[in-house]
């Protein structure tokens, strides 16, 4: 069987590595425009911080271990069309055939149509070469203002890279947060205020209208123009689909796929941040563009192709991060968006400590859950704190993929020693406040 897989990041060589271990003699050959295999993403912003030291040590494995697994390389190379008639994969150094395509081709950085975007000075963050890009660029130009368009996980982690390079950042968000779908407003303003602490200032409800001066000198709020020396754009990414439009396959947001990760055609499938999946609150299509779910995907997709009866599960999109030492995870449905959505819901949340009271050391953690109220189950949390937030949102969301409902949630065995956490968890506390709203 000839396998060709269109993308070498995280879903694209996961894939190869995967259905290697399932296949020993299938052809596998992985096409790619960058010279690397699979790198982390999330990584670069501590690479611009100098927390990891050289861009490069964020790539994975080395081109020599997959060429080692037996799969070919065709990396530097760019996929111009496909044939689905011949089942071939046309690209600038020739046609390549296949049985099975997987397209991995991933997202691109979305940049708004800003007058002076394409100026000296302004950046994306989304490959290794971004990365390059803006190292050379502080070396050499040694900014003092950064000025961070868009209030996600990218921007707000860019923003605390420049800061920890002693830049003065200032955010500039459209909507009236930061991390606007994924927290609402109370759990967003927790996060603003520790980003604060660290010289890091927001302004929300406006855009940037204009790049000044190319290298960037200023940036246009309004009719206020705001000094600049380097300007990040992280307005979000859109998922790739130009490709696999025009091989006539069924494309929405992303590359619309079924359970298998099969495209409308059965012998192409899309994993990654290009393909769209089901949300598990809303059941409506949705992107779930993370390292996690590209992993996942990968996985499901080459067991698919060996025989195995697997199927991609509804999406809660779970996502973590840390800001100045501040912990953020989330997963599924904010208040705000349920609300939209016509979903009624009931709201628990608790504020206290990750330690016992008596015990020196603790740290604030704020715990907010969300049920639904027709099926009492646990459709979204969010939970901001000092530490050990990963093994909690990690528990909530493992609870919501197995149906869990309010009680289950209450009732929940937890684990308990002073140096680590309390008797009775933040979790459970938060679900307590919830299960009343029931009653």
């Amino acid at each position: 069987m000839k396998i060709v897989v269109v993308g070498s990041g995280t879903a694209g060589s996961n894939f190869a590595l995967f259905m290697r271990k399932l296949d020993r003699k299938a052809e596998i050959t992985v096409i790619g425009k960058e010279e690397t295999m699979q790198y982390s993403p999330c990584a670069l912003p501590h690479v611009i911080s100098g927390t990891i030291e050289k861009p490069e040590d964020v790539i994975v494995f080395p081109n020599e271990f997959y060429e080692k697994q037996k799969i070919q390389l065709m990396l530097g190379t760019e996929v111009k069309s496909i044939d689905r008639e011949r089942k071939v994969v046309i690209t600038d150094k020739g046609e390549v055939p296949y049985d099975k395509l997987v397209l991995a081709v991933g997202s691109k950085a979305f940049v708004p149509p800003i007058k002076g975007v394409e100026n000296e000075g302004v950046f994306t963050l989304k490959s290794l070469d971004d990365v390059r890009r803006i190292k050379a660029y502080i070396a050499e130009r040694k900014p003092k203002k950064a000025v961070v368009i868009g209030a996600g996980l990218i921007g707000l982690e860019g923003a605390e890279a420049f800061a920890k390079l002693g830049m003065e950042v200032l955010v500039v968000e459209l909507m009236d947060r930061l991390m606007p779908t994924m927290l609402d407003k109370d759990t967003a303003k927790l996060v603003q205020a520790e980003m604060e602490k660290h010289g890091v200032s927001f302004r929300f409800g406006v855009g940037v209208s204009e790049i000044i001066g190319s290298p960037v000198k200023a940036v246009k709020i309004g009719d206020e123009e705001v000094p600049a020396e380097l300007v990040l754009v992280a307005t979000g990414v859109r998922a790739n689909v130009d490709l696999a439009k025009a091989a006539g396959l069924d494309v929405h947001w992303g590359i619309v796929v079924n359970e298998y990760l099969q495209t409308s055609d059965p012998d192409i499938y899309a994993i990654g941040d290009c393909a769209e999946v089901i949300d598990a609150v809303t059941g409506q299509r949705t992107l779930s563009q993370l390292g996690t779910s590209a992993v996942r995907m990968a996985k499901i997709a080459a067991e698919h192709i060996a025989g195995k009866d697997v199927s991609f599960r509804p999406v809660f999109n779970t996502a973590i991060t840390e800001l100045f030492g501040l912990e953020i995870g989330t997963f599924g449905i904010t208040e705000e968006r349920a609300k939209k959505e016509g979903i009624e819901i009931a709201v628990g949340k608790f504020k206290g400590s990750t330690k016992p009271e008596y015990y020196p050391g603790g740290k604030p953690i704020t715990v907010k859950v969300i049920f639904r109220k027709s099926d009492r189950k646990l459709i979204g949390a969010q939970i901001v704190g000092g530490e050990r937030v990963w093994g909690r949102i990690m528990t909530l969301s493992a609870l919501a993929q197995k149906d869990a409902t309010v009680e289950d949630v209450v009732y929940l065995e937890t684990a308990y020693a002073p140096p680590i956490s309390p008797t009775i968890d933040p979790i459970t506390v938060a679900a307590e406040m919830a299960l009343r709203r029931f009653r």
